[in-house]
């Protein structure tokens, strides 16, 4: 292992390290704490991110600590939107222009925020200690788009490998089946599709414990999907 990769190993667990204290999902509070500690944590973790915590340590192939610096950054992300939606009255609408000024920037930070938010929750609800197999509804969607679940893993791999942001299998509401897109940031999305599956591709989902090894983070994400929350996502999209 390099010192690069050290170097910015370090780095990025200092930078999420500060989250996990803001966050409330110490190194302690992963541990069965005493009863002083645990009402402590109850206060500080945000009720949403709570309903994560489970996942913390609990996933073969993720340490403890990535899945909670994880989702210290998601609780990052959440206390920033609720920032910058909290200026929304405070800004002069008469001064809005396309090539700066407070309001161009309110607007681009809430939707790049709100899509941060919600693809990581998409991210994190689909994840499972369990192993699950895909059933029988989305075996058959990737079959008709992509010869089989093999087919399909080789080229949803390939595109998650190529973006810098998420990998992803939507439902296109217009053709009626399943695509594979990717994102190379949170400000993206095309019109019509309604997401099914996501993977962050971006380095804080994977360095601490794949350095260098996107790949194998993929497998190991793969074998963490709970296909009962993808099918639940897939009959709701494909009935609308």
């Amino acid at each position: 292992m390099d010192r690069h990769n050290l170097d910015r190993r370090s780095f990025l667990r200092g930078l999420a390290g500060a989250a996990v204290i803001a966050a409330g999902l110490s190194e302690a509070s992963a541990e069965e704490p005493p009863v002083t500690m645990a009402r402590a944590v109850q206060n500080t973790i945000n009720p949403d991110i709570q309903k994560y915590r489970g996942l913390i340590g609990a996933l073969e192939g993720f340490s403890a600590t990535i899945i909670r610096e994880h989702l210290a950054l998601l609780e990052r992300y959440r206390q920033k939107l609720s920032e910058v939606e909290s200026r929304n009255q405070t800004i002069d609408l008469a001064l809005a222009n396309s090539l700066a000024g407070s309001w161009r920037n309110h607007v681009m930070a809430r939707l790049e925020l709100r899509n941060s938010v919600r693809l990581h929750e998409l991210y994190f609800d689909a994840l499972t200690p369990k192993s699950v197999k895909p059933d029988q509804k989305i075996t058959k969607a990737l079959e008709e788009s992509y010869g089989s679940f093999d087919q399909w893993w080789i080229k949803f791999r390939a595109t998650a490998m190529a973006v810098r942001a998420w990998g992803i299998l939507a439902w296109d509401n217009q053709a009626k089946r399943a695509v594979i897109f990717g994102l190379d940031n949170d400000s993206e999305w095309p019109l019509g599709l309604d997401p099914l599956l996501v993977v962050d591709m971006a380095e804080h989902a994977y360095v601490l414990d794949f350095i260098g090894q996107p790949l194998a983070y993929l497998d190991a994400w793969l074998a963490r999907v709970n296909w009962l929350a993808v099918e639940s996502r897939l009959i709701s999209a494909s009935e609308k």
